[in-house]
């Protein structure tokens, strides 16, 4: 609700559950006990509504911090994409991330000057004119609108969003 009133540089953005209860549990499990073993269930969920609503798409996954990423040895949103893949969507890995603060970390303002620093398109990468960006958990919307805007400026018209959970 408190998004509401606010402009973004995304279009739209679609979370499948809310981040609670069994949900907020799933994803603790996923990501903090590094469990892939539940990226194809998390990846089903994604895929129905991908097929529903966005089938045309592009999916671009939005890309973790390089630390994190080296630190954990994964990426779990990645781990989704690959999963997509396997179904059949087209997946374009053209968003980078650089050296950024922990977004969890951060109040909403301080989320939304770091994500608008951290997320750039690979250098020779173009845009797709309507990508999808998946991520797991949505809370301030900064890292998909900071994906979204560097989407943008690389030639998107519209830019869509599909998130496992939203807090």
């Amino acid at each position: 609700m408190r998004c509401r009133a606010s402009s973004f540089s995304f279009d739209s953005i679609y979370p499948l559950f809310p981040y609670a209860g069994s949900v907020r549990k799933l994803v603790s499990v996923y990501k903090k006990q590094r469990r892939p073993s539940l990226a194809p269930y998390i990846a089903k969920c994604f895929f129905e509504a991908y097929a529903a609503r966005w089938a045309d798409r592009i999916i671009v996954p939005v890309p973790p911090r390089p630390e994190k990423a080296k630190a954990q040895g994964w990426d779990q949103v990645e781990e989704i994409a690959r999963c997509l893949e396997k179904r059949g969507c087209r997946v374009a890995r053209i968003l980078e991330r650089r050296h950024s603060d922990q977004q969890k970390s951060l109040g909403r303002r301080a989320r939304e000057l770091n994500a608008n620093r951290a997320f750039a398109l690979k250098v020779g990468t173009v845009s797709p004119e309507q990508p999808l960006l998946i991520d797991d958990v949505v809370t301030t919307c900064s890292t998909i609108d900071a994906c979204a805007k560097a989407l943008k400026e690389g030639g998107a018209l519209s830019v869509s969003a599909l998130a496992f959970a939203a807090d």
